[in-house]
C-alpha cells in the first residue's frame, strides 16, 4: 500500500475528506490504474453528500479488503459504475437546448462572455473578483473548465480551484489535465 493511500485512509477516518481526496488524487497521478485510490476518491466525494453512507461503505471496503475477500473491488466498482452513469446523465443535460435558458435565468455569464470581460478588464483576477460573489460563470465544455481552473491557480485562487478539482477528479479520475492541475495547485 502506497504512502498516499495510507494517508488518504487516515484522513478519511479523521473525516478530513478534502485532504483524503487530495491523497487519493495524488496516488491516481502516480498510478492511474489504482483501484484503491479511485474507490477512495469516489467515497470522499460521496461523503460530501452523505457522510454516514460513505463512511459505512468505506469501512465495508477496508474490512473486506483486509479479510482477503476477492470480490470487494468488484462490489465497489459496481458502486463506482453507478456514480459514473449518473454523471453521464448529468453531462447529457449540458447538451440539451433548454439547459441554456434555465442557466441564463439564474444570473449567469457564459464562459465566452467572461473571457471577453477579462479582455476588457485586462486581468483575469480583476474580472473574476468583479463577478465572483454576484454572478455564476457558466461552463459547458470540458476544455473551458480546465482553462478556467488553470487561470484560477495562476491568479492565486488556490483553495477555490482545489474545491472544483476534487469534484472533477471523481468524475474523471484518470484525466491527466486535472491531475496535473492538482499538482500545480499544491506547489
Amino acid at each position: 500500500m502506497s504512502a498516499y493511500i495510507k494517508k488518504g485512509i487516515e484522513k478519511f477516518y479523521e473525516k478530513n475528506f478534502k485532504e483524503a481526496m487530495m491523497q487519493f488524487s495524488l496516488e491516481l497521478s502516480v498510478d492511474p490504474a489504482s483501484k484503491e485510490a479511485r474507490i477512495g476518491a469516489i467515497l470522499c466525494d460521496m461523503a460530501t453528500q452523505n457522510e454516514e453512507q460513505a463512511i459505512a461503505l468505506f469501512e465495508y471496503y477496508i474490512l473486506t479488503k483486509e479479510n482477503g475477500a476477492e470480490d470487494c473491488e468488484e462490489v465497489m466498482e459496481d458502486i463506482i459504475n453507478s456514480v459514473e452513469q449518473h454523471s453521464e446523465k448529468i453531462a447529457h443535460l449540458f447538451q440539451e437546448s433548454d439547459f441554456e435558458a434555465r442557466i441564463n435565468a439564474e444570473n449567469g455569464i457564459k464562459y465566452e462572455d467572461f473571457m471577453a470581460l477579462i479582455e476588457s478588464r485586462g486581468s483575469f483576477k480583476e474580472a473574476f473578483e468583479d463577478i465572483m460573489f454576484s454572478t455564476k460563470v457558466i461552463i459547458s465544455k470540458k476544455e473551458d473548465f480546465v482553462d478556467f481552473l488553470a487561470k484560477l491557480i495562476e491568479n492565486g485562487f488556490i483553495e477555490m480551484s482545489l474545491n472544483y478539482l476534487e469534484s472533477a477528479v471523481t468524475l474523471f479520475p484518470n484525466d491527466e489535465q486535472l491531475l496535473s492541475l492538482i499538482k500545480k495547485a499544491q506547489k
